[in-house]
């Protein structure tokens, strides 16, 4: 596990493994599967997604994200469960209690996987982040993953 990840499970949150860089017909967006949810293989990293065939791989740290993905791979990462997420105030709220550290970090960790759900997107992308080895298009200014600035790729030249 990468140490960031390492960090927040040792709080003990809630997870859910969640699936991504599907891309099978129909689930443009978000693969409605869990990985709980899945049939076992005999590798403990694999299951078998029954509604398209397709192996799902487990991936704990960002090198094995990225393997994966950059081979075309389902892959599965866990990402805090909603229910240790703050609550969400709307309107004009009084006596909102301040956010715990484990919501903190649960934020944390969500946000950061949303940015690799990005990166992946944009998985043969020309550009990598230095820091993080997240791929990026061109356009993108900082790395949604781990926030490092590398500024736009100017395809243009003046001659």
């Amino acid at each position: 596990m990468s140490d960031i990840t390492t960090r927040w499970a040792s709080q003990l949150l809630e997870t859910l493994k969640t699936i991504r860089n599907c891309d099978v017909k129909g689930f443009d967006f978000v693969c409605p599967q869990q990985w709980d949810a899945l049939q076992p293989t005999a590798d403990e990293s694999q299951r078998l997604c029954t509604a398209c065939n397709e192996l799902v791989h487990l991936c704990l740290t960002d090198s094995e994200t990225l393997e994966h993905a950059r081979a075309g791979h389902c892959i599965a990462r866990e990402i805090p469960d909603s229910s240790e997420l703050p609550a969400m105030y709307v309107g004009r709220a009084t006596n909102v209690p301040p956010h715990t550290e484990s919501q903190e970090n649960a934020l944390e960790w969500t946000h950061r996987e949303r940015g690799i759900d990005d990166s992946l997107k944009n998985i043969d992308a020309e550009r990598y982040c230095p820091k993080c080895d997240y791929p990026a298009p061109d356009w993108r200014t900082t790395c949604r993953v781990c926030g490092f600035e590398f500024g736009r790729v100017n395809r243009h030249s003046d001659a």
